[in-house]
């Protein structure tokens, strides 16, 4: 996997709207929290992932058949 980006959850509520339009161009992140890390990874990516992974075909349309982020 490709380097990304590092935030802290405060740096990336502080600059929410900067980031999310780099992640619907493309771009991925990190965003790190004394709870753990957490990816932030444009829509496509994630439809990708999904259907390279054998799984069930229910379970790629409850999170990819929808309206929602798009």
């Amino acid at each position: 996997m490709k380097s990304m980006e590092q935030f802290t959850v405060e740096e990336f509520q502080n600059r929410f709207d900067e980031l999310f339009n780099r992640v619907e161009d493309g771009e991925s992140f990190r965003i790190v929290s004394e709870h753990g890390t957490a990816i932030i990874v444009p829509h496509k990516e994630v439809v990708k992932i999904f259907e390279d992974l054998p799984s069930d075909e229910e379970l790629i349309r409850i999170h990819t058949d929808h309206e929602e982020g798009t």
